[in-house]
């Protein structure tokens, strides 16, 4: 559990350090990248015109924005640093850093709708829809996913094999009789 934990604060410091720190220029190419994709996907689930480029007008005077931080990396850079740490076979740390990716990324984009649909209920909706039920929302996704990697993982630990006496077991039909001394 030590080392999962070590391995795990290791991971995300150094993910975060490359592919989010502002300082990164791979973070910066990376994140515009991605915050475009997950706008346009965005945008195919809301009526035409409602977006443009990264805002989501909800009146002439309001508007949703969706930045870096609302792209969906962070959540995944916690999955892909869990996986990591997680002791597995690269080919199956592999596969579940792309299934993760697209899962999380699809997560996001229903989020931001979720998002948008709250708001244009009631503009006051924004931070219970944001805050609280659509980071939960989030959270809950990377749970899941972290458990079935887990579960669908072949433990590649090899247990030494024990020699354990056989012992001879008589099954036939006759009563067994105890010798009284």
């Amino acid at each position: 559990m030590k080392k999962f934990l070590l391995t795990y604060w290791m991971g995300i410091a150094f993910l975060f350090a490359i592919f989010y720190w502002e300082l990164s220029p791979i973070s910066t190419i990376i994140n515009t990248i991605q915050t475009d994709f997950t706008a346009y996907l965005t945008s195919l689930s809301l009526p035409l015109g409602m977006m443009e480029e990264h805002k989501i007008f909800i009146s002439p005077h309001y508007a949703l924005v969706i930045e870096k931080a609302c792209n969906g990396m962070i959540p995944y850079l916690f999955f892909l640093a869990s996986i990591m740490a997680f002791p597995s076979s690269l080919i199956h740390k592999a596969k579940w850093a792309v299934m993760g990716y697209f899962f999380i990324t699809s997560i996001n984009v229903f989020r931001i709708w979720f998002v948008t649909q709250f708001v244009l209920e009631e503009k006051s909706n924004f931070s219970l829809a944001h805050d609280y039920l659509g980071n939960g929302i989030l959270i809950l996704a990377g749970l899941v996913l972290f458990t079935s990697f887990v579960k669908t993982r072949v433990n590649t630990k090899v247990v030494a094999s024990q020699t354990i006496p056989k012992t001879k077991l008589n099954f036939s039909k006759q009563p067994l009789t105890q010798n009284l001394i």
